[in-house]
């Protein structure tokens, strides 16, 4: 039963993963990522339902609230400082990017298949589908030319990482602490990004101002 849940949840993440792609709108961008993320920290849960710690239930709880609640929220406040809150040039269009996401997807599962790996988890679907929300964020992230949704491409990628890292936890265990380190540096990012967008907002104020005032002299 367990299976189907864990095997529904890695299907999901990567229609959302999609669904981003098929979006223009930064805050629908947004929400879809908070979805994503919420689907993500679940996934332990499945993994492990007979044998949750303590330990594994903190890692959830930060998860979901870094990735679906501070994170997201972090990104509209991002967007309310920029004068644009649409991708309006992307370097390919929404039909173009789905047949590609189709072709990533089947490398995802072709690589997928030809893995062997220690410690990956009951269902076949983690790992490709870990892949494929991989490469799905790379892709957003290099077709985008806007920054709040190349920082979604990158939280796309770093959820990807995340669920990977689930399929190896009995193994590697460290790998999950260092996904949320990974949301940490993203908050960062995002702060630097806006105050960026600030700080050159201001310097252009002045220009404008003595224009304004030369054409009024004139």
């Amino acid at each position: 039963m367990m299976t189907t849940w864990i095997n529904a949840s890695c299907i999901l993440v990567v229609f959302l993963a999609l669904s981003i792609l098929a979006s223009y709108r930064m805050a629908g961008m947004i929400h879809l990522f908070a979805a994503q993320s919420l689907v993500v920290g679940l996934v332990p849960l499945f993994l492990r339902q007979f044998s949750l710690s303590q330990n594994d239930l903190m890692i959830v709880a930060i998860t979901i609230v870094s990735k679906s609640f501070i994170t997201p929220n972090i990104l509209f406040w991002a967007i309310r400082h920029v004068p644009t809150r649409a991708e309006v040039k992307p370097l390919i269009g929404i039909g173009a990017s789905l047949l590609v996401s189709a072709l990533l997807i089947a490398v995802a599962f072709w690589v997928a298949a030809s893995l062997q790996l220690p410690g990956l988890s009951k269902s076949n679907l983690v790992l490709p589908c870990s892949l494929a929300a991989v490469l799905l964020g790379f892709m957003l992230l290099v077709t985008r030319t806007r920054a709040i949704s190349q920082v979604v491409g990158y939280l796309v990628m770093e959820n990807g990482i995340f669920l990977f890292a689930l399929s190896l936890f009995d193994a590697m265990p460290i790998l999950i602490e260092m996904g949320i380190l990974l949301d940490v540096f993203v908050a960062v990012f995002i702060m630097a990004i806006v105050v960026n967008h600030i700080n050159e907002e201001f310097s252009r104020q002045p220009m404008t101002l003595v224009r304004s005032k030369m054409g009024e002299n004139t």
